[in-house]
């Protein structure tokens, strides 16, 4: 068997990093229960979705304790990580992060959300740029849910070598929107997706969760209920990327100097 994916949905306690590392725990133990490699945690899960004034209050620095702790965790079951945090940088400037972890809780790959949305844009200083890491052999790279909405994202990250995209999420919107969001981003791309989406509310707006995985063709695999908290796995197949992307050669026929 290849890489298990699993993506697990619950609703952050606002503002209580510890209570969020022990939520954050209990999702690990079970996508390690049910063979997952790889879990994928929503956007800024491990402070819940900060109002602007919190926001400076709840970030933490990437060298600091708490990612410490969570790097822990998943290197204790043997679980690469994808978690969203309110990111304090060196020069204080804020970012709405996500924090890529291999298994084993090292090689730390921090991505910083480029796309903000308006409530983030009264704290967060954006992005600027996808890179793409390697984790148990496959090339992958994040973004975080309104990056969804702009194909860029993921067909930069495609460019650049990617069959997998990590996604993070806090979605205000329809969650059929977010689904044919990351559906249409693997078939646009010919990768697999994997998208975990916060529960809860923030200033009266839930969060549905609806956190899914899709593979090159755009289809589903594996699709969480909305409101419950859950995690849900499936597998990554190199070979249903190659096999995709033999038949359907996007990247060699795309021709940019027609785009301007």
């Amino acid at each position: 068997m290849g890489l298990v994916l699993a993506c697990g949905q619950f609703a952050p306690a606002a503002g209580d990093i510890a209570a969020n590392i022990r939520h954050i725990r209990s999702l690990v133990r079970e996508a390690s229960r049910q063979g997952a490699g790889l879990l994928v945690l929503p956007e800024l899960c491990l402070c819940g979705y900060p109002p602007a004034d919190r926001a400076g209050s709840w970030a933490v620095r990437t060298d600091g304790p708490e990612l410490a702790e969570v790097a822990a965790v998943g290197g204790e079951h043997g679980v690469a990580l994808c978690v969203g945090f309110a990111e304090r940088a060196q020069d204080g400037r804020l970012y709405n992060s996500a924090v890529s972890l291999g298994p084993s809780g090292t090689g730390m790959s921090v991505y910083r959300k480029v796309h903000l949305w308006v409530t983030e844009k009264q704290w967060a200083t954006p992005g600027s740029g996808f890179a793409v890491t390697e984790v148990a052999g496959v090339r992958m790279g994040t973004w975080i849910c309104y990056d969804s909405r702009f194909p860029e994202a993921a067909r930069t990250l495609c460019r650049a070598g990617a069959t997998l995209g990590l996604v993070g999420a806090a979605w205000f919107g329809p969650a059929e929107e977010w689904e044919l969001a990351v559906r249409s981003r693997a078939l646009d791309n010919g990768m697999f997706v994997a998208g975990a989406s916060a529960l809860g509310s923030f200033q009266g707006a839930p969060f549905h969760g609806a956190s899914l995985i899709a593979d090159p063709h755009g289809r589903l695999l594996a699709r969480a209920k909305d409101g419950v908290e859950q995690v849900i796995c499936a597998e990554y197949d190199e070979e249903a990327v190659s096999g995709f992307r033999r038949r359907l050669p996007l990247l060699s026929d795309l021709r940019p100097e027609a785009y301007a």
